[in-house]
């Protein structure tokens, strides 16, 4: 009889318990969310570990689309003997990123805010940005043709192939007059940011936004697989294809929607 009252008294004991602590949230919830924001659109997992830390692992992905950068000629006048009918040329561009990542929240006062500092690692794509021609650039090619020549027969007066000005980066085309630039970054890339919301909600629905950065590092450009060689002198042509092959970090600003699955 002392026994059956012992264990009653123990099972009372762990219901007051239960309903007197706080939700402890460490790895007793699920939410999945979707995200959308300057990295492109994702959707993730995320789980507490304690009421201070969320973790989010998921998949993101920016989708293609055209930006048609104008690059100017590096030497528009007068190459290998021949004048060039073009000074700038109309091109093909469309930035690209496929990441997955895994983000670690950090809710300083849980309690009273949903604020977090955030920190985490994108893995995925090294090519950010890539540019090609929309038509031949025949004559770009046979002036290069030509300063080989030149340069074969007069090797102490060497003059540089022309292309096209992505910045301080030069795009020379191929014999076919082809080219085809990609912008590479490393691999992985940590973040850092804050925000306000919850990866795991404590009800059903949450909201939750982030403000802050991928750190990718200073980008390469290839040309024709090659990487390609600096100019001089910096030009303006190329918009934001030109800001993107230059930028170390990518900014980031996310929206992101979620539901506690249980």
């Amino acid at each position: 009889m002392k026994k059956v009252l012992l264990m009653l008294a123990s099972m009372f004991l762990i219901q007051v318990h239960a309903s007197v602590l706080p939700d402890l949230r460490i790895l007793n919830h699920l939410s999945v969310g979707a995200e959308v924001g300057t990295p492109g659109w994702s959707v993730d997992l995320a789980v507490p570990v304690t009421s201070f830390v969320d973790v989010q692992a998921g998949f993101t992905m920016l989708p293609k689309f055209s930006l048609n950068p104008t690059l100017k000629v590096s030497t528009p006048s007068f190459a290998g003997g021949q004048t060039l009918p073009m000074s700038s040329v109309d091109m093909n561009g469309h930035p690209s990123m496929k990441e997955l990542k895994v983000m670690v929240n950090v809710l300083p006062v849980p309690m009273l805010s949903s604020f977090h500092i955030t920190a985490g690692i994108y893995y995925g794509s090294g090519d950010i940005l890539e540019i090609s021609n929309k038509e031949p650039l025949t004559e770009l090619a046979i002036a290069n043709q030509a300063i080989d020549l030149y340069n074969t027969i007069n090797p102490g007066g060497a003059q540089e192939h022309i292309g096209l000005k992505l910045g301080h980066y030069l795009l020379e085309p191929d014999r076919e007059g082809n080219i085809t630039a990609l912008a590479h970054v490393n691999k992985v890339k940590p973040y850092v940011g804050i925000g306000f919301g919850r990866a795991v909600p404590k009800k059903r629905i949450g909201v939750k936004f982030d403000l802050g950065c991928i750190i990718w590092g200073k980008p390469t450009v290839y040309c024709n697989g090659i990487e390609a060689p600096t100019t001089d002198v910096g030009d303006l042509s190329g918009g934001i294809t030109k800001v993107i092959s230059k930028l170390p970090v990518y900014p980031v600003l996310n929206i992101r929607v979620c539901g506690r699955i249980f």
